[in-house]
C-alpha cells in the first residue's frame, strides 16, 4: 500500500476517472446532436474502459515532476520514517475521489449505453406486430401466416417489459399502404415486428424482422426453418430472440409461462382467429353467437386448447348478463364449466383467471373475491387489453373509479384502433359529474375515431347540458346527424334529448315505435313507457307496463328489477309491498359491493320511499340528499329523467335537487367548467 502511495496510482486513478467520466458525458450528450453516428459514443466509452489499467500501469511506472517524466526505477527513493505508521486505506483522500469517479463512469457508461442500445424506446417500449404476410403457393394456407402470428403476438404480450399492441388493432395494417414511421406513430410505439409465411408441403419458412419505427432502421432479422407440424412452438426462440433485441429482459415467471403448450391442432386455431374477430363486449347478440359457435368447432377439434375455452366463456359470461332472453341462465353455467376446463389444463392461464374475475363481478356480483385473480392475470399479462378492461371494470364496481379509469386507458393503449375502451374512460367520467375531463376524452375520441364524430358531437350537448343546463342547438343537431347513426345510437340520442327538453310526449311516442333491441336493455322500453306515461298523467296507458314490470320482478328478483318493480307497485298503489321490495332491492345491490348500480338502486328506494309516504318518507328524503352527485346519479341528469320527473309536484324533494343541481353549478362556474361555446356542428361530421 505504501508504494501505492508512492507511486501515486491513487491520484492517478482519480485524475483518470474524472477525464474518463467527462468524456463520456460529452460523447452522449455532444455527439448525436451533431449527426455522429451512434459507434462514436460506443467507441468513448469502449476506450475509455480499455484506458483506466493502462493508466494505472504507466502510474506505477513513471513519475511526473518538475524535472519531467522518469522511470519510477530511477527516482530517488523516498525515506519513511520506520516509526511513523502506514495510514488506513479508508483515511486516505485520493482513494474515495478514485472510487468516487470510478463510479461516475460506471453510471454514465450504462446510461450512455443504454441510450445508445434502446435512445428512445423507454422503459416498457411499445411494439406493433404487424399480420404475416402470405407467401405460400396455396392460398388456402393464409390461416396459418394467421396463426403463427398470433401465437408470437401473444407470447410477447406475456412479457412485462414490452407494450403490445393487440392483434385487433393491427389487422387493419395487413396490407400496409402507409409507410412503417405512419404506422408507428398512429399506434403510439417505437417498434414494428413484420414478417412473412411460406409453406410449401411439409416444410415452412417464417422471416422476421424488427424495425426501428422511428427511423426505419432494421434492428433484428432471422429466418427460421421448420417442419410445418412444429411451426407453432417457435414462440419462444422468438420471443428471446427480440427480447434481447431490444435490451430488456425476460423474468422467470415470464419465461415458464411462454413455454405453454401451444395449440396442436392448426385449423382449431384458424376457427379462434376468426371467433376473436367477432368477439367484443360491445357487439350484438348474433355475433356473440357467432363467436361462440365458431369456438366451440375449435375445442371439437383440439379439447385441450385451454385458450378456446377461457375465451369462450368470456363471450358466455357477457351473453348471460347482458343479453335478455330465455338463454341466459344456460349460459353462465356453461360459462364456469368452460373456466373450470381452462384452468385445468393451464392453472396459470392469465386468460382464464380473467374470465373467472369476469364471472365472479357479474354473476355472483363479488366483486371483491374478484381482485386476485384480476390481479394475478395482470402480472401474467400485462399486455392483454381484455385483461386490463376487466380489471377496470371489477375496481369500478368497487367503486375504485380512478384505478379503473387507469385500466381502461391502458386497454385504450393497447388496442388503439377499437373504440370501447376509450368509450367506457368516458362513461365512467361522465358518471362521475367529472364533466370537463369527460369533454376532453369526447375530443380526443371524436379526433381519433372518425367514423364515430357525429356521436361524439351530440355527447358533447349531453355534457353541457348536464353541467349547465344548456339545451340550445342540441335538436338542430340530432335533426342534423341522425340519419348517419346507427339504429341503436339513434335511439340512445334520441331518449336523452327527449327527456332533457322536457318533451315526454314526444319521448313516448319514440318508444311506442322503437324496437327494444335497439335500446340498452329491451326491458328498459316497458320501464319508459311505465313511468313517461305516468308523468304525463296517463296512468291508464301506464297500468300495462306497470304490471308488466312487476311481473318481470317476481320472474328474476334481482337488484335492477326489484327496484323497477317498486317504483311500478308504488304507481299502482301497493306501497306497502313497494317498500318491501325496494329495500330487498337495496339488500341485493348494496354501494360497497357495486358503486355502479348500487346507488341507482338506493335512489330508488328513496323515492319509493318519499311517494309511499309514511313513517319512512323522512329517510327518502335524507337518502336523497345523500345520493344525489353518487356515480350515475347526477343532480340535473336525475332532475329530468324517471324516476326524478316523477317527484315534480313534490315541494320539498324539487327543493333537495334544486340545491343539489346549485351546489354543483357553483363548483363548475369556480373551476371555468363548459364556459366555452357550444359543441361545434361540424358539418363533416
Amino acid at each position: 500500500m505504501a508504494e501505492l502511495r508512492r507511486r501515486q496510482v491513487f491520484r492517478a486513478a482519480a485524475w483518470y476517472g474524472g477525464f474518463a467520466w467527462l468524456s463520456v458525458e460529452v460523447a452522449s450528450t455532444i455527439f448525436p446532436r451533431f449527426g455522429l453516428p451512434e459507434w462514436s459514443v460506443r467507441a468513448v466509452i469502449v476506450a475509455a474502459a480499455l484506458g483506466f489499467p493502462v493508466a494505472l500501469a504507466l502510474a506505477w511506472s513513471f513519475d511526473l515532476s518538475a524535472l519531467g517524466l522518469r522511470r519510477e526505477s530511477n527516482a530517488p527513493p523516498v525515506e519513511v520514517a520506520e516509526a511513523t505508521p502506514l495510514a488506513p486505506l479508508w483515511r486516505i483522500p485520493s482513494f474515495w475521489i478514485a472510487l468516487a469517479l470510478g463510479a461516475g463512469v460506471a453510471i454514465s457508461a450504462q446510461q450512455a449505453w443504454q441510450r445508445i442500445v434502446r435512445p428512445a424506446f423507454g422503459e416498457r417500449p411499445g411494439i406493433a406486430v404487424l399480420p404475416f404476410a402470405n407467401l405460400s403457393p396455396d392460398p388456402a394456407n393464409a390461416y396459418f401466416a394467421d396463426g403463427l402470428h398470433e401465437e408470437i403476438l401473444a407470447t410477447l404480450a406475456r412479457i412485462s417489459g414490452l407494450r403490445v399492441i393487440s392483434r385487433t388493432s393491427v389487422q387493419q395494417y395487413r396490407h400496409p399502404q402507409r409507410n412503417l414511421r405512419d404506422i408507428a406513430g398512429a399506434l403510439d410505439v417505437p417498434l414494428i415486428l413484420e414478417g412473412s409465411v411460406r409453406r410449401e408441403g411439409d416444410d415452412l419458412r417464417l422471416t422476421l424482422q424488427l424495425i426501428d419505427g422511428q427511423t426505419d432502421e432494421h434492428l433484428w432479422a432471422e429466418t427460421y426453418d421448420r417442419r410445418f407440424e412444429n411451426a407453432l412452438h417457435l414462440q419462444r426462440t422468438v420471443a428471446q430472440q427480440i427480447v434481447a433485441a431490444i435490451g430488456t429482459k425476460l423474468t422467470p415467471t415470464e419465461d415458464r409461462l411462454i413455454e405453454r403448450a401451444s395449440p396442436t391442432v392448426p385449423e382449431a386455431y384458424a376457427y379462434y382467429l376468426q371467433a376473436l374477430a367477432h368477439w367484443n363486449p360491445m357487439a350484438a347478440e348474433p355475433e356473440l353467437r357467432t363467436a361462440e359457435g365458431l369456438l366451440t368447432r375449435a375445442l371439437e377439434l383440439d379439447p385441450a386448447f385451454a385458450l378456446g375455452y377461457a375465451l369462450r366463456a368470456r363471450v358466455r359470461v357477457w351473453l348471460g348478463t347482458t343479453v335478455d332472453g330465455p338463454n341466459a341462465d344456460s349460459d353462465v353455467q356453461r360459462a364456469w364449466l368452460d373456466i373450470e376446463r381452462a384452468l385445468e389444463l393451464q392453472p396459470e392461464l392469465p386468460e382464464a383467471l380473467a374470465a373467472r374475475a369476469s364471472y365472479i363481478t357479474y354473476v355472483e356480483r363479488d366483486p371483491v373475491r374478484a381482485l386476485p385473480d384480476v390481479d394475478r392475470a395482470l402480472t401474467l399479462a400485462p399486455n392483454d387489453a381484455d385483461t386490463q378492461d376487466i380489471a377496470g371494470l371489477t375496481k369500478r364496481r368497487l367503486g375504485r373509479f380512478d384505478e379503473a379509469i387507469a385500466h381502461f386507458q391502458e386497454a385504450a393503449r393497447l388496442m388503439p384502433a377499437q373504440p370501447q375502451h376509450a368509450m367506457r374512460t368516458f362513461e365512467t367520467l361522465e358518471g362521475l359529474g367529472r364533466y370537463a375531463e369527460a369533454e376532453r376524452q369526447r375530443q380526443a375520441f371524436a379526433q381519433r375515431f372518425p367514423s364515430w364524430r357525429a356521436a361524439a358531437e351530440l355527447a358533447g350537448f349531453r355534457l353541457r347540458f348536464m353541467a349547465t343546463g344548456d339545451a340550445d342547438g342540441w335538436r338542430t343537431a340530432f335533426e342534423r346527424l341522425a340519419p348517419g347513426l346507427p339504429p341503436f345510437l339513434r335511439a340512445f340520442h334520441f331518449s336523452h334529448l327527449s327527456l332533457a327538453t322536457g318533451d315526454l310526449a314526444g319521448y313516448a311516442a319514440f318508444l311506442e315505435g322503437v324496437d327494444a333491441s335497439q335500446l340498452e336493455r329491451a326491458a328498459d322500453r316497458d320501464v319508459e313507457l311505465a313511468r313517461t306515461y305516468a308523468a304525463l298523467g296517463d296512468l291508464a296507458r301506464a297500468r300495462p307496463f306497470l304490471e308488466s314490470l312487476v311481473d318481470e320482478m317476481e320472474r328474476s328478483p334481482d337488484g335492477e328489477t326489484l327496484s323497477d318493480g317498486a317504483i311500478a307497485l308504488v304507481l299502482l298503489d301497493r306501497s306497502e309491498e313497494a317498500i318491501r321490495a325496494a329495500d330487498e332491492a337495496v339488500r341485493q345491490t348494496p354501494e360497497s359491493r357495486d358503486a355502479v348500480n348500487g346507488s341507482r338502486v338506493a335512489v330508488r328506494r328513496a323515492w319509493v320511499l318519499i311517494r309511499a309516504g309514511g313513517e319512512r318518507a323522512e329517510e327518502g328524503y335524507a337518502e336523497l340528499q345523500r345520493l344525489l352527485g353518487a356515480y350515475r346519479v347526477q343532480p340535473r341528469a336525475f332532475a329530468v329523467y324517471s324516476p326524478g320527473v316523477l317527484l315534480r309536484d313534490d315541494e320539498r324533494a324539487q327543493r333537495i335537487i334544486r340545491e343539489a343541481i346549485e351546489g354543483q353549478d357553483r363548483a363548475f362556474a369556480a373551476k371555468g367548467v363548459f364556459t366555452s361555446p357550444a359543441p361545434a356542428t361540424d358539418p363533416r361530421s
